[in-house]
């Protein structure tokens, strides 16, 4: 199916600049034209036919859909490493720092690691790289406008609400089946159930900036069993075309996945690269691997506190390094934030067991 996209769109030279973009056709009549479509997809109902009318979509239904998605994913690739590499963005630059809603394709992302021409030895791509954390940018650009120096540490991506013992209390009431007080104590209960074979919703500390669950609204289950894809799938009501992600100890990623480096550890902190997985990790745990052999993991060490914890106290238990960690909410709702939203989670069956911890 990729010609079919060849023919949307297209790397032209500008020529007043000489750089090159992405250049978008299917335009001289209403449903040929590529951006009304995409607009269409978006606002589609169940009752509006309105697609079956534009050219592309009459094309694309000739073909099985995971052959539209592997033309599409490949498209995508060739046209991003296109832009960089003709542009001279990835010459002699040991650092690609990348931002932008395309940049959630961890594939991709994978993919400029791997291909792009000598000099890009790192790929950094900014935790929340869609339009919620694009003000960011936005922000330090016109501070550079405005000649002000600004400076921004490497901190963490717990931005949003938390919520202390009282208020998730009087959230959970009646309802709480037990209490533990220490962390550590709370961090072994977890284990034992995801040793069990629970699923356990992880709800602690300060939401996540960002798109992806990293750990203080997740769920979490165990990665040995390669039919949990199958139970997840159907109890958040998701597509098995969303495969699930692997949280991992740190001292243990260079095994577990090919081409490693330790010098990727924002990158495996925050979810934003693909890896080939190792043949041993395939074994250990079949419910991470997507089809194409790889993974995009979370990788974890003692500075992530509770959730560190968790995972030690499961490997104790276990022997395995590694846990399914996936967003906590059903699929089309957005990440719990509040302990409210973990109840109305949990009454809908997204897990087994709700953890809360301040």
């Amino acid at each position: 199916t990729m010609p079919i996209f060849e023919e949307v769109a297209a790397l032209e030279s500008e020529a007043a600049s000489g750089h090159w973009q992405i250049r978008f056709r299917w335009h001289e009549t209403l449903h040929d034209n590529f951006q009304v479509y995409l607009a269409s997809l978006e606002n589609r109902t169940p009752d509006n036919d309105e697609l079956e009318h534009f050219s592309l979509c009459q094309r694309l239904r000739k073909h099985r859909r995971e052959d539209v998605a592997a033309g599409l994913q490949e498209f995508t690739e060739r046209m991003v490493l296109g832009v960089l590499s003709r542009n001279g963005h990835a010459s002699a630059r040991p650092l690609l720092c990348l931002a932008g809603g395309v940049f959630a394709n961890v594939r991709l992302n994978m993919r400029l690691r791997k291909d792009l021409p000598s000099g890009a030895s790192r790929v950094f791509v900014y935790p929340n790289m869609g339009d919620g954390g694009l003000c960011t940018g936005a922000a330090a650009l016109a501070c550079r406008e405005l000649g002000l120096l600004i400076s921004c540490p490497k901190g963490n991506c717990f931005l949003g609400p938390s919520f202390d013992e009282d208020q998730i209390t009087l959230a959970v009431g009646p309802r709480c089946t037990s209490t533990v007080l220490g962390q550590l104590e709370f961090a072994q209960a977890v284990a034992a159930k995801l040793h069990e074979g629970a699923v356990v919703g992880i709800f602690w500390g300060a939401m996540e900036f960002g798109p992806r669950a990293l750990g203080h609204r997740s769920l979490l289950v165990r990665a040995t069993d390669p039919a949990i894809n199958s139970i997840l799938n159907q109890r958040l009501r998701r597509t098995e075309f969303m495969p699930f992600a692997p949280v991992t100890l740190k001292q243990y990623a260079n095994e577990a996945y090919t081409g490693w480096d330790p010098e990727d550890e924002q990158a495996g902190w925050h979810m934003t690269m693909c890896y080939d997985v190792s043949p041993s990790m395939r074994l250990l745990c079949p419910a991470i691997v997507h089809e194409d052999g790889t993974a995009r993991p979370q990788v974890i060490g003692k500075n992530d506190g509770l959730y560190f914890d968790i995972l030690s106290e499961y490997m104790a238990l276990s022997g395995v390094h590694t846990l399914v960690n996936t967003s906590f909410n059903m699929h089309e709702q957005p990440l719990v934030c509040s302990p409210h939203d973990a109840l109305v989670a949990f009454d809908a069956g997204a897990c087994d067991v709700l953890a809360l911890y301040p």
